[in-house]
């Protein structure tokens, strides 16, 4: 059998894969607790009582202070194809988002008033080792500026301190409309005027709900690495192949030098 030569859409993939953390060796201990994890992660938007019961429960705090994006109601164009070979429009509503990432001064006000969110307090179940890693301390984020976006979150501890602020994780639907209508600026680069692969990436509640490929006849999962580029509604998008290669690649325990978050208002 000839093999196929693979698509420049593999490279990109393959890369994310990495950025996330995926390919990554992991102790044998911590195996049982990530097949656990995997029923946990997110696979479509979890009702109010999933929520209540999925990780420690956070102390309530005052309404988050971050300015606020409106973004008016509007259609969001799923970037891959189903198995038609369409892609349908869904409806967005309305929303408010927060202007920027949860910075490092509001996760420090957040652990403080929630102990079990502190680096040393946190169960593994549901954060990884690297968490807060770049601290010095349970209530000392070191010398980096208190302005600059927390990275090293994980989704549990990300939807936990979205909560605490009377807000949530915004559904992928919603970030991408956001970015649509805010454009560019809405992606925090790590470095000013780095290239898209430096960008800081960023927790929705629903990460990995969107799939890249269907697995072909065979039940392999080639499709993801060679197949990619053929089911995507705009194959110019280079940087919405990378969002969405790179969410597939997350677990809900992950906290990665490059992946912060921010909220969405809440509505009853």
């Amino acid at each position: 059998m000839r093999l196929r030569r693979p698509t420049l859409w593999a490279l990109p993939l393959a890369g994310a894969a990495l950025l996330s953390g995926a390919a990554r060796p992991r102790p044998l201990a911590a195996r049982n607790a990530h097949a656990r994890l995997e029923s946990l992660a997110p696979r479509a938007p979890f009702t109010r009582t999933e929520l209540t019961n999925l990780g420690p429960p956070s102390t309530p705090a005052e309404h988050s202070t971050a300015p606020l994006l409106s973004i008016p109601a509007g259609d969001y164009l799923p970037f891959f194809k189903d198995e038609t070979g369409l892609a349908s429009k869904t409806p967005v509503a309305a929303f408010r988002v927060a202007q920027g990432p949860v910075t490092r001064q509001d996760f420090l006000r957040f652990v403080s008033q929630n102990p079990r969110w502190r680096r040393s307090h946190v169960q593994r179940l549901f954060a990884e080792a690297t968490y807060l890693a770049d601290w010095v301390g349970d209530l000392d984020p070191g010398s980096a500026s208190l302005q600059s976006a927390q990275t090293r979150i994980s989704w549990f501890a990300a939807r936990a301190y979205c909560a605490s602020v009377a807000g949530r994780l915004p559904s992928t639907r919603e970030w991408e409309r956001a970015r649509s209508v805010v454009g560019d600026a809405f992606v925090e680069r790590t470095t000013p005027g780095s290239n898209l692969a430096a960008s800081l990436w960023e927790w929705t509640a629903d990460f990995n709900s969107v799939p890249l490929a269907t697995a072909d006849s065979n039940g392999s999962v080639a499709s993801l690495f060679c197949g990619a580029g053929a089911r995507a509604t705009d194959a110019s998008d280079y940087g919405a192949f990378l969002r969405y290669s790179f969410r597939s690649s997350l677990k809900a325990d992950f906290a990665l030098k490059n992946l912060g978050f921010r909220c969405v208002e809440a509505t009853l």
